[in-house]
């Protein structure tokens, strides 16, 4: 009987010994996901403020492209302003005709 009980607790032991590895295997593996979450949370605060800069940028780049007109551009303008005058004056000729 003495060894019934003898082979219970030495497996109850190991038992024991099993889950406190078990324990200290899963401690460092959360220390270890917890430094990773901290990093990630770096990480995306660096890309928020990368984010964040470049639509800045792109905004400024579109209002400067918005504001400035290529030679091609400036012609092609003031071609379409001198065709619209000279609408405009054939109107007016046939109105001060035409009275």
């Amino acid at each position: 009987m003495d060894f019934h009980y003898q082979k219970m607790i030495d497996e109850f032991e190991r038992k024991i010994h099993l889950i406190l590895q078990n324990n200290e295997d899963l401690k460092q593996k959360n220390q270890f996901l917890e430094a990773e979450i901290e990093r990630q949370k770096a990480e995306l605060v660096e890309v928020r403020n990368s984010l964040s800069e470049l639509k800045n940028q792109y905004d400024k780049l579109k209002m400067a492209k918005a504001l400035s007109l290529s030679d091609d551009e400036k012609k092609k303008a003031h071609r379409q302003l001198s065709l619209l005058v000279r609408n405009v004056n054939a109107c007016i000729k046939l109105i001060n005709n035409n009275e």
